[in-house]
């Protein structure tokens, strides 16, 4: 057997030993849902007070959820039991448009702050099955890392409504990103979309992870990346966010 070819195997190896590490020590994978389901409806409920939760929409089905992990990160949860991306009943108009609702209440993310955080600073992202620590699906409300905010703007002329592969990675990852325009965002969830392009390669939902952020327009542009072992991408669009929000420290100065 070759040198490259051992080489590439024993890669591929280390790769699974990540997966399964990072799975097994994932801590209680329920913890989001057992927030939800016996604090933050029930209080609402029976006491008008969401708390732990930040709101409570039984009407619309989402909580919102101030995240432990950063400063500047809030957490849309529904209050319907969805595992995550590849929950099927997300792409047959079973479910409420969650990505349209974090994005109607991401000004959440500035409770409390004497110079709210810019509009254009702000995404959401969900991970992928592979790159999660929960089982029940939650969008995170953060700023962009600077980084990534720069290499949208600069590469913002050249995207359509076409998924195509931006020509660097981000964080090391290959990522695909397309247009979606402020009207569509009303009308098309994100998370049909990803799916009609999965469906296209033939793939599934569970290896997709999606990040819609604002562009200078008005519209959006979102950015989607799949589990890659050669590149040790669990498919995390969180990793382009930063729950610091810098862009804001920097925006001051």
């Amino acid at each position: 057997m070759k040198r490259g070819t051992v080489f590439k195997i024993f890669g591929g190896l280390l790769c699974v030993v990540a997966v399964a590490g990072a799975w097994k020590w994932r801590g209680n994978p329920d913890v989001l849902w057992q927030i939800v389901s016996r604090q933050c409806v029930p209080d609402q409920s029976q006491h008008q007070n969401p708390s732990p939760c930040l709101t409570v929409d039984p009407d619309k089905g989402f909580a919102l959820l101030k995240d432990i992990n950063g400063p500047y990160q809030d957490l849309l949860i529904p209050t319907d039991k969805v595992t995550g991306i590849e929950d099927v009943a997300l792409t047959r108009d079973l479910l409420p448009h969650y990505f349209a609702q974090a994005w109607k209440h991401h000004d959440a993310l500035s409770s409390g702050l004497a110079t709210p955080i810019d509009d254009r600073y702000v995404s959401l992202a969900i991970n992928s099955r592979y790159g999660r620590s929960q089982n029940q699906l939650h969008i995170h409300i953060a700023c962009l890392r600077p980084d990534v905010f720069k290499t949208l703007n600069d590469s913002a002329a050249s995207l359509n409504e076409q998924w195509q592969t931006l020509p660097v990675k981000l964080l090391g990852h290959t990522y695909s990103a397309r247009t979606l325009s402020a009207a569509d965002f009303d009308l098309r969830d994100p998370l049909a979309i990803l799916n009609e392009y999965v469906r296209a390669q033939g793939d599934a939902m569970a290896s997709y992870s999606l990040l819609l952020a604002p562009e200078a327009d008005g519209n959006f542009v979102l950015l989607t990346t799949r589990l890659t072992l050669k590149e040790w991408n669990l498919a995390s669009a969180e990793e382009l966010q930063d729950h610091q929000c810098n862009l804001m420290t920097q925006a001051a100065r």
